[in-house]
């Protein structure tokens, strides 16, 4: 008897094992259901950095456009500024303060004419004028963005001096990214939501497929949506997919 329960303890143990190994990730899941895309209705609008000026290499904007992008999942870019709903202008201007915000009216503008004025050396203006351009940009778009004092210490947004600017990490409060994406939500502005390509396709707004597993899934939901579909695909009705 003893015997027989180790042998069934030990069948139900390989099953189990085979069963796991036999298991598929989400990963993979995703990938046969032809990927993920962008849902309809989400990120729309747009969050510009509007780089003004030269003294400050253009790939320093890129960077802290790229963390804001990360963190919100929402489009903030660098560009010319169209059809932006908040702009933020990087400027080069002795005659200007180092900082204008009017968070009403969407704009605001960073000046790197005199972020490091009140340093000795050329050394020193060196060492820090990029770090402090770039977390200048940071305290400047958070506000804009509907940001404000954090509940962690040392950072950007509750540095009071350019001194204390220099002693904080180079990165967003963690505490402030919901209030961004609420705030930014109000004005239009929408953080990307995924879903797969075959559950657009079932929902009838589906872009072209660009891949072979897309065509596939497109051939089949359109063939299961053939007889008075409710909700067709996008695609007009007899075209055929891009490479058929």
């Amino acid at each position: 008897m003893k015997s027989t329960k180790i042998l069934v303890a030990a069948t139900l143990l390989l099953a189990g094992g085979f069963a796991w190994g036999q298991q598929v990730s989400r990963e993979d899941r995703i990938a046969q259901a032809g990927g993920e895309i962008v849902k309809r209705g989400t990120f729309t609008g747009k969050v510009s950095i509007i780089n003004a000026q030269t003294r400050l290499d253009a790939s320093e904007c890129e960077k802290v456009a790229q963390l804001f992008a990360k963190e919100t999942k929402c489009n903030i870019v660098v560009d010319d500024g169209d059809g932006a709903t908040i702009k933020l202008y990087v400027v080069d201007n002795p005659d200007e303060p180092i900082m204008l915000l009017a968070p009403e009216d969407r704009w605001g503008r960073v000046n790197v004419a005199k972020l490091v004025d009140d340093l000795p050396g050329e050394k020193a203006k060196q060492k820090f004028f990029a770090p402090r351009a770039r977390k200048m940009q940071i305290k400047a778009l958070s506000i804009l963005m509907g940001g404000g004092s954090s509940q962690f210490p040392g950072n950007i947004m509750n540095a009071a001096t350019m001194r204390d600017l220099d002693h904080t990490q180079e990165n967003i409060p963690v505490d402030m990214v919901d209030n961004y994406v609420i705030y930014l939500k109000a004005l239009g502005v929408k953080q990307a939501e995924y879903t797969t390509y075959k559950r657009a396709c079932k929902e009838g707004w589906a872009p072209e497929p660009t891949n072979e597993v897309q065509k596939v899934i497109w051939e089949k939901v359109k063939a299961e949506q053939s007889e008075s579909p409710s909700n067709p695909i996008r695609i007009k009705p007899g075209d055929k997919p891009k490479g058929k």
